[in-house]
Parts: C-alpha cells; structure tokens; sequence
C-alpha cells in the first residue's frame, strides 16, 4: 500500500526589528503546522500519524532609543522559528505498542472469563491454609497474612461478588457473541492507560540585537488506546439453539476450561513474574473456549505537549508570554507476545515486596 503525506503550514507576520540606522524586516515565522502521514489501499486501521503544532505569543517590543540600541516591533522570538525546539518529554512506564496490544487481546478475547472458577478452586487450598496457620512472630505472620489475603482471599471475595451480577455479564457476551459472526467481526477499543511528565526546560529565546534565556514549563500527557477485531475461527453452525449459545458463553464466563491461562493463575510466583512481563495477559488473549481469532490490533497513541513562558523584560525591551502546543495522534498495527518489563512499583506492591522479604527473613 502505498504511503501518502499531506500538510499545512500557517505562517505569522516575523515583525521587525533593527540597528545602526538599519531596518531587518522580517518575513514570516510559523504559526500552526497540520501534517498526516498515512497509507492508502484497501481496508482500515493502517498506520496513521497525524501532528498539530500551534505558536502563539513570544513578541518582543523595545522602542527606538538611539543609533546604537536595537529596537523591535511585534518581532517574534526566534525560539518560535523552529517546531523541532518544542518535543514531547520522555514518558515513563508507557508499554510498547506489543504489551498494549496483549493486554488489549486479553481484556476483549470472547473467551476471557469474567469469573475463573477452576483457578479459584485451585487457590482455595491456600485460603484453607490461611484459617489455619498462627505463625511464629507477630511481624513474620502479619506479612505472610498480607501476601495471603492479596493473591488468595482478596481475588476469590471479588469474583464470588461477581457472581451476583452475572446475568448482566450473560447477556453482554452473547451481544458480543453475535457480533462476533457478522462480516465486520467483534470489534472493540480499549483504553490501555494514560502517562504524563512534567519539566521546565531553559531556552535561549532571542539572539540577535539582544539576548534573552527563559524556562518553558512544559507538560506532555499520552493516552493509550488498542483497537481489536475477532473473526470466528470454528462452526458456529452446531449453535442452533440460543440454550446452545448461553451454554458456550457461561462455560467462556466460568473460565470452564484447564488451559495454560488457568494454571498461570495459582503458578507460586506467576504474580511476580506479570509484575516483570505480560505473560498472563498473553495466555488470556489465546484462550479459545469461544472459537475465535484475533484478525487484528492497533495501538492508538495521543500525545500533548504544552509549553509556557511567562515572558521576559530587561526594562526596556519586553517579549511577551509564550505558549507552543504540539499534538500528535499515532496508530500502528501490532501482535500479541509476550515481552518483559520492569514498571515503577506502586505503593500497595511495595507493600507485598516487604511482606515477601519479611516471611523469607
């Protein structure tokens, strides 16, 4: 398929500036930029890349106060010239576009179970234990309850409330279900997660006739989305009945299978390997209970960055406040693998690191 590009440039008066009886008219400097690149030809959800990038403010005004001094009118800063000095940040723990579709596959597979009894039936051992454990040292056995109540009871109290609003949940997959036979497929979108930074960043802001440095504060924030299609990959024709669908959809629901997906779950030290990789979400997103296949993900990624500068004065010469955004709005095709990571931890997984280091202390 071939690639296409188009743009728009929208240009603002430069203003001028000048010395020793000389006049420096400026031209133009730039003031919106529209600029998409995509690929044409059959079918949808092909690469796009799409950047919007506003400028607005950063005028620098100085009267005319002799031969020798330079003065300036409505004169844009020469920071403003050039886009490339306005990037986004670097983001932290924003997955790859192969993580965000894995974890999109998992959570819109027809076959995800809304409540997985066999791995529950599995853990139950362990909740049993719990009951019946009294430890050895007050802190030893309160970390080793933490680490229980987190991967054993606090998982099987949420399903078992699932359970009571499971004819919702019914009736939604076999919706879902229904779709999946048509001609377009199941398809859904889902949000992966939304990242922000922040900095202040110094630049020189104007050089010539006078020099003058600022900080920009700058804050960019990216939103990540993945968009799934599933096609069916077996005969749906033996589902004659609707009975025969609520029957394939509750054993989708129940997690009614032993696969790689459900002896993850109960695996010792699978919650800390899925702290460092996706691998439950990749066995998730290759259940087949509901015969159906992944025909194809895309990763949809927003990004906004914002730069402000409260402006600058030396007494006399004024450049007014500044402000540059620049947006972009990306989506790429991916796959589904599993891939290694190590995210931040968050305050309630620091806590079960210190229960672990506690009971193996």
């Amino acid at each position: 398929m071939p690639a296409r590009s188009r743009n728009i440039i929208s240009p603002r008066p430069k203003g001028d500036w000048g010395r020793f009886g000389q006049t420096f008219t400026g031209s133009t400097s730039l003031q919106a930029m529209h600029d998409c690149q995509d690929i044409t030809g059959p079918g949808d959800n092909a690469p796009l890349t799409i950047t919007h990038i506003l400028m607005d403010g950063g005028l620098i005004n100085r009267p005319n106060t002799g031969f020798f001094s330079p003065w300036f009118s409505n004169y844009v800063a020469d920071v403003y010239d050039n886009s490339a000095n306005f990037g986004h940040l670097g983001l932290s723990d924003v997955p790859s576009n192969v993580e965000a579709a894995t974890q999109a596959a998992a959570r819109t597979n027809p076959s995800r179970p809304y409540v997985d009894v066999p791995a529950n039936l599995l853990e139950l051992g362990d909740v049993a234990h719990i009951l019946r454990s009294t430890g050895t040292g007050l802190l030893r056995r309160i970390a080793g309850e933490n680490l229980r109540y987190q991967f054993a009871i606090r998982p099987l109290v949420s399903d078992l409330t699932r359970l009571m609003v499971f004819q919702r949940q019914l009736d939604n997959r076999l919706a879902e279900l229904q779709r999946l036979q048509t001609q377009k497929g199941l398809r859904r979108t889902v949000q992966i997660g939304t990242y922000s930074a922040q900095d202040s960043v110094n630049y020189a802001i104007q050089s010539q006739g006078i020099f003058a440095s600022g900080a920009f504060d700058v804050n960019t924030v990216q939103t990540v989305r993945a968009h799934t299609r599933w096609t069916p990959n077996g005969d749906f024709s033996l589902l004659r009945t609707d009975q025969d669908k609520r029957r394939l959809v509750t054993r989708a629901l129940l997690g009614l299978s032993v696969d790689f997906s459900t002896l993850w779950e109960p695996m010792p030290w699978s919650w800390l390997i899925d702290w460092c990789s996706n691998v439950g979400d990749f066995f998730k997103a290759n259940r087949n209970i509901i015969p159906a296949q992944l025909a194809d993900v895309s990763v949809i990624r927003h990004t906004r960055s914002e730069y402000r500068n409260q402006g600058w004065t030396d007494g006399t010469a004024v450049i007014a406040p500044g402000n540059v955004i620049r947006e972009t709005k990306g989506r790429a095709t991916s796959f589904v693998a599993p891939v290694a990571h190590f995210h931040i931890l968050s305050g309630n997984q620091m806590g079960l690191l210190a229960s672990l280091a506690v009971t193996r202390s």
